[in-house]
C-alpha cells in the first residue's frame, strides 16, 4: 500500500511530513476510484488529473496547512499523481507541458491549467481492487 510517509521520503519533502492537509490529499488521491479516474484520463491522452481537478480545488484550495492556491502545493499534488501512478506502471509522457498536457474546460477548475500526461509503460507494481456490491 502507498502511503504518505513513502512519498515524503522518495522525493525527500521534509516540510510536507505530518502536514494533515497534505496527508489528506494524498489520502484522496490513492482511493481506487480516484485511481481509476486518473488511469482512464491517461488512457485517453489528456492529463491525468482532468476529472479530479475541479474536486481537489473545491475541497483543498484554501486549506489551512496545504492551500492550493499556492502554485508550489499544486506542483507537490502533481508530484503525488506521478509517485502515485509510477506504481500502477504509468510515466510522464515525454515533451512537457505541451497543448496536450493543458486541462480542458469540462474540468471546470480556476487554479489547475496543466498537467502532465501519462502513458502505460512498465508492468504495474500494484493494482486497484474494486468490489461491486
Amino acid at each position: 500500500m502507498l502511503t504518505y510517509q513513502d512519498f515524503c521520503n522518495h522525493y525527500n519533502f521534509k516540510g510536507c511530513v505530518g502536514n494533515a492537509d497534505a496527508i489528506n490529499i494524498f489520502n484522496y488521491l490513492i482511493q481506487p476510484k480516484t485511481i481509476a479516474n486518473m488511469i482512464a484520463f491517461s488512457e485517453i491522452g489528456l492529463p491525468a488529473i482532468s476529472g479530479i481537478a475541479n474536486i481537489l480545488e473545491s475541497n483543498y484550495s484554501n486549506a489551512t496547512n496545504f492551500p492550493l492556491t499556492d502554485f508550489k502545493n499544486r506542483q507537490i499534488t502533481g508530484r503525488m499523481v506521478c509517485f502515485i501512478l509510477e506504481h500502477f506502471g504509468y510515466e510522464k509522457v515525454s515533451g512537457g507541458l505541451d497543448k496536450e498536457a493543458r486541462l480542458r474546460d469540462f474540468s471546470k477548475t480556476n487554479l489547475f491549467k496543466t498537467s502532465s500526461v501519462y502513458e502505460l509503460i512498465a508492468t504495474p507494481i500494484n493494482t486497484i481492487a474494486m468490489q461491486i456490491i
